[in-house]
């Protein structure tokens, strides 16, 4: 492979780029276009242009309908994120009480006992039966456990944690109800994943009554896009690389499910027993004030038959 060779360019030689691709500015001028560029990385509005692509670097588009895009999805984001927080808030808040529910003998750090809690059952091949893991494999992973904790811990700067280490000296550990307000999505969701099934099972059923193996599987979605929010991505034409082919998406004929889509309806499904009053009339608005002016991107967001109008079969208010 080789080298990178391309030079660092002003916000007027982007522009004089995007002009002898193709890109207009009759809508947004070239002046005003610089001053975008000042404020967005060209690199990131280039994830935005790529769409419109008619051939290898060659584009017919205004400017100005690349950052409505741009625009759009960065709403749309916001937006989707703040239904997952809602999500991400409330399954934490019923793992981590049904963990203290089982562990409460043992103190307040029993949940570091993840015995209690924990399936540690491996499927044998030649007997084709659930073993207990050995003892050994069982000591590693309370180890990594442990670890884990103290390395979310040890980054965090929110005043109640140092208060906490101010007051109690001798502790090196976090109460987990303390606990659960720093660790993330990705931690709380494994804790989940390797919970027994009776764990599994009844936050499942709180949750929106869903099979303990399909609510792992849309959560791990769930924590992809909240994810790729976080870190600033593009989302609006997000592809997973395996179909979310679960019951709650499968009913749904009309969108692609792999696309961001196919998220949004176990979102709302979830979403639906933890807030039932969820107002979904901004993103609704959004998506459809949107998608009426951009016809041509119906099918990249996820609508196979291109009729934006089928979004009021997802967010029924």
């Amino acid at each position: 492979m080789g080298y990178y060779i391309k030079n660092f360019k002003s916000y007027s030689e982007q522009v004089k780029v995007m002009e002898e691709r193709g890109i207009k500015f009759n809508i947004i001028t070239k002046l005003e276009a610089e001053k975008i560029l000042s404020n967005i990385n060209y690199y990131k509005i280039s994830g935005y242009i790529k769409i419109f692509e008619i051939e290898l670097d060659k584009y017919d588009i205004e400017f100005s309908k690349i950052i409505e895009l741009y625009k759009f999805d960065r709403k749309f984001s916001s937006i989707i994120f703040e239904m997952i927080e809602q999500i991400e808030i409330s399954f934490k808040t019923k793992l981590i009480y049904t963990i203290l529910e089982r562990t409460k003998d043992l103190g307040p750090f029993g949940y570091m006992e993840t015995l209690e809690w924990k399936d540690y059952s491996v499927y044998n091949f030649k007997t084709k039966k659930y073993e207990v893991k050995k003892a050994n494999d069982i000591l590693k992973d309370k180890l990594e456990f442990k670890k884990r904790i103290l390395e979310f811990t040890i980054r965090d700067t929110k005043p109640y944690v140092e208060n906490y280490f101010n007051k109690y000296k001798k502790e090196h550990f976090l109460p987990l109800w303390i606990l659960s307000e720093i660790i993330d999505f990705g931690m709380i969701t494994k804790m989940y994943e390797e919970s027994v099934r009776s764990i599994q099972e009844k936050i499942a059923k709180e949750l929106g009554n869903f099979k303990n193996k399909d609510l792992a599987f849309y959560l791990r979605s769930i924590k992809l896009i909240r994810n790729i929010v976080a870190h600033n991505g593009i989302l609006w034409n997000f592809r997973f690389i395996s179909r979310l082919n679960k019951p709650l998406v499968t009913k749904y004929k009309f969108i692609n499910d792999k696309s961001i889509i196919a998220v949004i309806v176990v979102i709302i499904e979830i979403l639906k027993n933890i807030e039932p009053s969820y107002d979904y009339s901004e993103l609704k608005k959004l998506i459809k004030e949107f998608f009426n002016k951009n016809p041509e991107l119906i099918n990249t967001f996820g609508i196979i038959n291109g009729n934006i109008n089928e979004i009021e079969n997802i967010l029924i208010e």
